[in-house]
């Protein structure tokens, strides 16, 4: 079985989107699939949404009282996935907000059934690609990706930023084992918990690798929630933890 992990605040409109997309994808037999929605204290109806699509799809609802924020979330929906799923699994981790089409996944499925332990959906990879980003956020997003490959090289990796992703779930299982609450230390920096999850990854030893993908910003219903100045300041302090201690090498 694949299991999906959608963080959604304030999706109300993508959340209905991308769960039917899924469906499409991956529903063409009873099983194959399973979605845990963590609703993020959203202001809007998107926890209602979840609950009426849950009576149709294979949907499960998690809710924050009150907004968190994208690290706690992850912390605790990667958390809830490690407990509920079979070591052979899948996880996928993924934007709620329709940007990154379920079509992709299957590619990086399949390198999991080549030995792979974590497989980023990459703009970057040969065949990928991004439409609808601005110029200036194509920039920042790509000198993001440079910045964390300079201190945290993997080799044949150059999106750290993506949060479009499929796990092993033994290596998932692993991880939070071996790091226990310490498996994210910087929930506080919002989107920085993507790149900070795949150093942690990576310090297992896990093997990692990319298959292509074309990322929709164009489809955003809503605006942004990510902070550029706030994300670009939680890189520096990544690297304050993980490389000035030493985390340096794959």
């Amino acid at each position: 079985m694949i299991h999906i992990f959608l963080p959604a605040y304030n999706e109300e409109v993508a959340l209905e989107r991308l769960v039917k997309k899924f469906d499409e994808t991956f529903g063409g037999k009873p099983g194959a699939y399973r979605m845990v929605v963590l609703d993020d204290g959203s202001s809007d109806k998107t926890a209602e949404v979840a609950e009426r699509l849950s009576a149709k799809y294979p949907l499960e609802l998690l809710r924050h009282p009150k907004n968190l924020g994208l690290g706690q979330t992850m912390i605790d929906g990667l958390e809830h996935m490690a407990k509920t799923v079979k070591p052979e699994e899948a996880v996928v981790t993924l934007d709620c907000d329709d940007t990154h089409d379920p079509k992709y996944a299957q590619s990086a499925l399949d390198k999991l059934n080549q030995g792979y332990d974590v497989v980023i959906l990459s703009r970057y990879f040969p065949g990928g690609g991004e439409e609808g980003l601005s110029p200036i956020k194509s920039f920042l997003s790509r000198g993001a990706g440079y910045f964390l490959k300079f201190f945290f090289p993997i080799k044949g990796v150059q999106e750290y930023s993506c949060g479009y992703r499929v796990f092993r779930a033994e290596a998932l299982q692993k991880a939070y084992r071996v790091f226990g609450k310490d498996f994210v230390r910087l929930p506080k920096w919002g989107f920085v918990v993507t790149p900070e999850i795949l150093i942690k990854m990576r310090m297992l030893g896990c093997r990692i690798t990319e298959v292509p993908f074309t990322l929709h910003y164009g489809d955003k219903p809503g605006k942004s929630k990510n902070k550029p100045l706030k994300t670009i300041a939680g890189y520096f302090a990544l690297v304050a933890l993980y490389w000035a201690r030493g985390v340096r090498k794959a």
